[in-house]
């Protein structure tokens, strides 16, 4: 399948396993650059050797917590370095946390919207130069089901990804005039 990647770069947070490695490895294959993104570094290098081995494409593992500004603003140099620009930025670092409302700490909260919210709103922000730049940029933001209908007991979670979908749905409308493509999956 040709997706159109050929030269392209894509940014993945947490990229190190699960989806934001398949993505990563999918990417790859389709001939992007890739840059993961993680907190840490041994999981990412073992990342790397796995896309490396079934891509051959390029890809890079970069340690950072998308919910400290000046650990994004260092990643996202760090990848305009090694690649010369940023064309596609995946938002998918995350966790899945779930609980009652009587039980939900603030804690929990902050660890959530900090990984999820203001994760996703730090890296679209220091990218968003490279993105317009790239005059075809897109942001894909992950989500859950759970973020629109939310069941019991999914709570940060839910709240997390409701946000994330309302980010991708003000996003697309904002980013359009500067061809940036914003979808959530």
């Amino acid at each position: 399948m040709d997706l159109g990647l050929n030269g392209k770069v894509a940014v993945i947070t947490g990229g190190s396993d699960g989806i934001g490695k398949a993505a990563a490895i999918i990417l790859a294959s389709e001939g992007a650059s890739v840059a993961i993104v993680g907190r840490t570094q041994a999981k990412l290098d073992s990342a790397v050797t796995e896309i490396k081995s079934k891509t051959d494409g390029p890809a890079i593992g970069i340690a950072a917590d998308v919910s400290v500004e000046t650990d994004v603003q260092a990643m996202v140099t760090k990848v305009v370095g090694e690649f010369g620009g940023i064309d596609i930025l995946v938002n998918n670092a995350g966790t899945s946390s779930a609980t009652t409302l009587e039980q939900m700490t603030d804690d929990q909260l902050r660890v959530d919207f900090g990984i999820k919210v203001y994760g996703a709103i730090c890296c679209a922000r220091a990218a968003l130069p490279h993105l317009k730049a790239s005059r075809a940029g897109a942001i894909i933001n992950t989500t859950t089901p759970g973020g629109k209908a939310s069941s019991a007991e999914t709570q940060p979670t839910s709240l997390s990804r409701a946000s994330g979908i309302s980010l991708t749905k003000a996003w697309a409308g904002e980013l359009a005039e500067h061809n940036i493509r914003v979808n959530t999956i």
